[in-house]
C-alpha cells in the first residue's frame, strides 16, 4: 500500500522499482550495481514487515511526485532506532526537488502516518542549524522546535493529538 496525496506518492519499494532504487538509494556511490539495489530493496522489505502499530522499527518510502510516479525524487521516513514509540523523521531528496514544498509535503504525510496508521504518540526530528529549509519544512510541516544539540543543530518534535 502507498501513500497518496495530491501531489507526492510515498511508495513502499518492490523488486519492480529496481531501475530506479539502483540510481537514487543513498549510498556512497551512484548507482548501486543490480544486486547491491535488490539487497536494499529486501532489506526496506524485512523492515516493512517489522513495523506494527505503536512501533515503527524503520520505515523508509520512495518519494515520487503523483503526476511522475515512476521516478523516485528522494526518499523519507521513520526511523525507531533510538526510540520504536517515537521515531525520528528522515527526508533526503534529490537536489532538482529541494526548495520546491516537497520536504514539507513530506513532513505532513509522515506525521499523518505516524498517528493514524501506525497510533504513535509523538514523531521527533533534527537537522543541521546550516540546513535552514530542513528546519523550515519540519515547523511548516506540524513540528515544534523544542531544544538544540550542544552544537547548536535545532531539536523539533510532533506530539500526536490524543483522542
Amino acid at each position: 500500500m502507498d501513500y497518496q496525496t495530491e501531489n507526492l506518492i510515498l511508495h513502499f519499494v518492490t523488486e519492480d522499482d529496481l531501475p530506479e532504487v539502483a540510481r537514487t538509494w543513498p549510498s556512497d556511490r551512484h548507482p548501486l550495481s543490480d544486486e547491491e539495489a535488490r539487497e536494499a530493496i529486501a532489506h526496506m522489505r524485512d523492515n516493512y514487515e517489522r513495523n506494527k502499530k505503536g512501533r515503527i522499527y524503520h520505515l523508509c518510502l520512495a518519494v515520487c511526485r503523483a503526476d511522475d510516479p515512476g521516478t523516485i525524487m528522494g526518499w523519507c521516513g521513520l526511523d525507531g532506532s533510538r526510540n520504536r514509540a517515537e521515531p525520528e523523521i528522515f527526508i533526503l531528496l534529490d537536489e532538482p526537488y529541494r526548495g520546491k514544498g516537497y520536504g514539507t509535503l513530506c513532513v505532513k504525510e509522515l506525521l499523518r502516518i505516524a498517528a493514524e496508521d501506525y497510533a504513535l504518540s509523538g514523531v521527533h526530528g533534527g537537522c543541521a542549524k546550516e540546513n535552514v529549509a530542513s528546519a523550515r519544512a519540519m515547523q511548516k510541516g506540524g513540528m515544534v522546535r523544542y531544544g538544540a544539540e550542544e552544537n547548536g543543530d535545532p531539536l523539533f518534535r510532533y506530539r500526536a493529538p490524543r483522542e
